[in-house]
């Protein structure tokens, strides 16, 4: 089944972003071997694990994938043709879905992605992410994770918990001591 991207602008930015997320997670998944057996990552390089800087660095490496050209500054082109190189048929942007996604996170409007601008709609698609994970565990209106949602979705998951044990769980991360995980204790269980 293909995915695509709609056309409509807010979730032509929320889907970009959500590519680059999982383009960025597989970026950074563990190297896998390659058919010749020497270990490899997604790409020709290995990923730097024991950088204390690791995040920025891989962020670095990912933004430097996509600027093709080398020039400092991510394209709708570039994009475009990066997400189908990694992304295959799953993951196709049109050219004006492309335009809509660089023109939403251009900060200096010049119609390309600079570092900071690719920086901070990778950090706001984690974000986006996190609530989507969040609202899965929590209550219907998505305000709280209880120890009833908890154990409701890790059943759903295959793993059995009781009452008990999720609020054990959510003890631990709850700053608050209120009982229950807020979205901010949850990111920053998370991250």
């Amino acid at each position: 089944m293909n995915s695509t991207v709609s056309s409509s602008s807010s979730s032509t930015t929320g889907s970009s972003s959500s590519y680059f997320t999982k383009f960025f997670c597989q970026f950074r998944s563990p190297a896998k071997k390659s058919p010749s057996g020497s270990r490899r990552s997604s790409f020709s390089s290995p990923l730097p694990r024991g950088n204390p800087n690791y995040d920025s660095d891989d962020i670095h490496q990912v933004f430097n994938y996509f600027d093709e050209n080398g020039d400092g500054k991510i394209t709708a082109s570039e994009l475009q043709n990066r997400l189908r190189k990694v992304g295959g048929d799953e993951i196709q942007l049109s050219d004006e879905e492309a335009e809509i996604a660089v023109r939403s996170s251009d900060a200096d409007g010049d119609g390309k992605l600079g570092f900071d601008d690719f920086t901070k709609m990778m950090k706001e698609s984690e974000i986006d992410e996190l609530r989507e994970a969040f609202v899965m565990y929590s209550v219907k209106n998505g305000s709280v994770i209880t120890p009833k949602s908890l154990k409701k979705m890790m059943l759903r998951l295959g793993q059995t918990a009781t009452v008990n044990d999720c609020k054990v769980m959510i003890g631990r991360l709850d700053v608050n001591g209120d009982g229950v995980l807020d979205f901010d204790e949850f990111r920053a269980m998370m991250t």
